[in-house]
């Protein structure tokens, strides 16, 4: 019988928060879970690009390292070349008009 091996993010749940920022030679992010933090850097885009490009990849590593659809409602940060993301798990099985109820 074949184990399956735990993934990392198993015991983390639902991310709460992203943080990003960009540095002179690149973007930078800091994911909080309830128990955890998973901070790293965007390959891509560029640290010169503009924030909502970051934001798009941003979201796409989120998704990636959580392991699910999620929402995130960006605001800027309270010093330039920041941003925070309050991010929720997308509901399943809904479309637009059912979830406008």
């Amino acid at each position: 019988m074949k184990r399956r091996r735990k993934h990392w993010r198993d015991g983390f749940g639902t991310p709460k928060t992203f943080v990003l920022y960009r540095t002179p030679s690149v973007w930078r992010f800091a994911m909080y879970f309830s128990g955890a933090i998973v901070d790293g850097y965007l390959a891509q885009p560029s640290a010169n690009s503009e924030p909502g490009e970051a934001q798009t990849a941003a979201h796409g590593q989120a998704e990636d390292l959580a392991g699910r659809p999620l929402t995130i409602a960006w605001e800027a940060g309270h010093e330039p070349g920041w941003w925070t993301g309050t991010i929720t798990t997308k509901p399943m099985g809904l479309t637009p008009s059912s979830a406008a109820g």
